[in-house]
């Protein structure tokens, strides 16, 4: 057995790094796929009302929302 820089240990640490990347990339990618869908539907203007109201709580003047959250 030869004692070097790159030992056993290193090499189970990097391929557990390995695998937590490629799931964080996975992630990644599906947030991209959403975010980019999403980006597609705010082109038409009543979609992006109904988004800035329902998701940003945007209001119209004189208008008061409540947000009613259950526990």
């Amino acid at each position: 057995m030869f004692l070097d820089d790159t030992d056993v240990f290193l090499l189970v640490h990097n391929l557990k790094k390995r695998s937590e990347l490629k799931a964080q990339n996975v992630l990644m990618h599906d947030q991209l796929v959403e975010a980019q869908r999403t980006q597609r539907q705010l082109y038409n203007l009543n979609n992006l009302e109904s988004y800035a109201r329902s998701k940003k709580f945007f209001k119209k003047e004189n208008e008061e929302i409540f947000v009613i959250t259950y526990k």
